[in-house]
């Protein structure tokens, strides 16, 4: 059964931005944004959305920005809690508090073999992050992750991975993994991750395609991977998982 509301948080800094309806009403969602428990903004769902009408997720006037006070923009994590008139949680697709305010000073780099025990952690966390156990990571999915990742390349910001790319090869087909921390997303390090990753199959792979799935509520990731050059496509490789609901998504090197 779909939730009562649809949504997506597309931006942190410099304003707090996004969309959401109420699939049981027409008015504009009105909530409060509440920062660390102790800063309160009240929003209004009310401004003009025409991507998100476009693609049919929701009325034209869902969307909602508000900068947020300078003074929270300090490298450190704050949590921010979204918050209905009624009292109740306003729960939104990938998102999840709290987050990292500010400037984060991260490397993209390849990893390495050898970096078994700081993928691991990470792949724990994500696992975490996804409502999965993280000690399904054992030492030998560890290793079997690493030996089918064709290329992988990770963003690491103090203390360790926050996020990765990883590119899984058949032949002349591959399909790209993206994942980063929820702490530190809406930071760019998607892009970058998705960057070096690329370049380094353009540049030393033998691979005619490249795809991906994308969620449709993911507006953020859909205009990133179209920027990059990925088109959208109905014929997937059968070796692609593309959930339902999901799209795909093909990059060819050669263009």
């Amino acid at each position: 059964m779909a939730t009562r509301f649809a949504g997506y948080v597309e931006a942190v800094e410099p304003a707090f931005a996004g969309w959401v309806i109420d699939r049981r009403q027409a008015e504009p969602v009105r909530f409060a944004v509440v920062i660390d428990a102790s800063l309160r903004f009240t929003l209004t769902a009310d401004r003009p959305r025409p991507d998100v009408a476009a693609a049919g997720l929701g009325q034209l006037n869902c969307g909602f920005e508000m900068p947020l006070p300078v003074s929270l923009f300090d490298g450190g994590a704050h949590t921010i809690d979204l918050i209905l008139d009624d009292g109740g949680r306003l729960e939104l697709p990938a998102w999840r508090s709290p987050v990292v305010l500010g400037p984060v000073s991260c490397r993209v780099d390849r990893l390495r073999p050898a970096e078994r025990d700081d993928i691991a952690t990470l792949l724990r966390l994500t696992n975490a992050e996804s409502g999965i156990d993280p000690e399904a990571v054992s030492a030998h999915y560890v290793d079997d992750w690493i030996a089918a990742a064709h290329m992988l390349f990770g963003a690491r910001a103090a203390p360790g991975l926050v996020g990765y790319a990883i590119l899984e090869r058949q032949e002349t087909v591959g399909a790209v993994g993206l994942t980063v921390l929820r702490h530190y997303r809406r930071k760019g390090l998607g892009e970058q991750l998705m960057r070096a990753l690329l370049a380094a199959v353009r540049d030393e792979v033998q691979i005619g395609q490249v795809w991906l799935a994308v969620a449709p509520e993911n507006l953020p990731a859909r205009r990133l991977y179209e920027k990059l050059g990925f088109v959208y496509r109905a014929d997937p490789p059968p070796s692609l998982v593309v959930p339902t609901g999901y799209s795909a998504m093909l990059w060819r090197p050669d263009r």
